[in-house]
């Protein structure tokens, strides 16, 4: 295409040349090429066609004394008031021709913008869609669970009076309690979203609240906890679906240090500045086979496979550590996969 358009740019200019030359008012239609490279081509391309048109531009001043039938009009070309004349038009079509390139380049470039905006808005919109429709699963199968939990619980309390071995009911109400437990977290996270209420809660308390969650759902895994005590006091304001987000990052970086073989996860809590604005930084590393580029871009922004940990837990903990004002994202490290985790902070000594 721009070999085309230089095609018709030369021409053009030919045209021009056997029709009056650089005094053919006609000469600044040829502007319309630079619009058209703008509008289809690269900027690098677009810029070789207005190289190519100024170039047509200065040849005009001199190319019609070359061209046969022309001679006649030699001596009135290189006349001072013709040359000035001849001078003044491709000035005025080199500034013309920079205004519209900059212009056009600009133009297209908030078009570009534009259409991105437009299009990580649709893939937001799309993805709280399906998180809408997930929750809601999630809701109705939490509601279907509670009924036959109430039923446990009456079993549980008759086999505590009956004489069994000690060890057994002891188990069973455990894991019970454990299965309540859950519910009731669930059902006051539920109503800190709905309701839209946080809690300040120290960087101490969320460790603590991380190991019991992930105490119950990899009992097998082991995490390495490292936090500055200076830092332990640091207070993050939030709702009870920080803890999930978290742990569930945690816990992708356990079923990918899996596949090494080495369930050792190191999880780094520190305090940065970003901006002027205090941030809670957590680092969670992973001794895993890491991320290729294509997964570092598409993972916890869209739905994917979770063959490698990394599926819709990564998308749902994304969408709630946005929606709570923090960011998360992903690097391939030679150790394995590196997430990091921002959280605002609300106050800190």
């Amino acid at each position: 295409m721009c070999l085309a358009l230089c095609l018709d740019i030369v021409l053009g200019n030919l045209l021009v040349a056997f029709n009056g030359g650089i005094s053919n008012p006609f000469t600044s239609l040829l502007l319309i090429f630079i619009v058209i490279a703008f509008l289809l081509l690269p900027p690098t391309f677009a810029l070789i066609v207005v190289l190519i048109s100024i170039l047509g531009q200065v040849a005009q001043i001199g190319l019609p004394s070359l061209l046969p039938g022309q001679q006649s009009h030699t001596a009135h070309a290189l006349s001072d008031e013709m040359l000035k004349h001849a001078m003044g038009m491709v000035s005025g079509f080199v500034i013309a021709a920079a205004i519209i390139a900059l212009s056009m380049y600009y133009l297209k470039r908030q078009w570009f913008q534009s259409e991105k905006a437009l299009q990580n808005a649709r893939e937001r919109q799309l993805r709280d869609e399906q998180l809408l429709t997930i929750g809601a699963a999630a809701a109705q199968l939490t509601h279907d669970v509670a009924t036959p939990v109430q039923s446990l619980r009456l079993l549980n309390e008759e086999l505590q009076e009956c004489d069994i071995e000690l060890s057994l009911k002891q188990e069973f109400s455990e894991h019970l309690g454990k299965v309540e437990a859950s519910l009731e977290q669930w059902r006051d996270a539920a109503e800190d979203v709905r309701t839209r209420r946080q809690h300040n809660y120290t960087v101490g308390e969320i460790i603590t609240q991380l190991r019991q969650l992930l105490r119950i759902a990899r009992p097998d895994a082991q995490v390495n906890w490292q936090c500055p005590e200076r830092f332990k006091t640091t207070i993050i304001s939030a709702d009870r679906t920080l803890f999930p987000a978290i742990a569930n990052l945690v816990i992708n970086a356990i079923s990918a240090g899996e596949r090494s073989h080495q369930l050792v996860v190191s999880v780094q809590l520190n305090l940065t500045l970003v901006d002027a604005n205090p941030q809670l930084t957590i680092h969670i590393l992973d001794n895993g086979d890491g991320l290729s580029q294509a997964q570092q871009r598409k993972i916890g922004k869209s739905m994917a496979l979770s063959e490698n940990g990394m599926g819709i837990g990564a998308v749902i903990s994304h969408a709630t550590l946005e929606r709570l004002g923090g960011q998360v994202s992903w690097q391939s490290t030679s150790e394995g996969t590196l997430t990091l985790v921002l959280l605002p902070v609300t106050a800190y000594e």
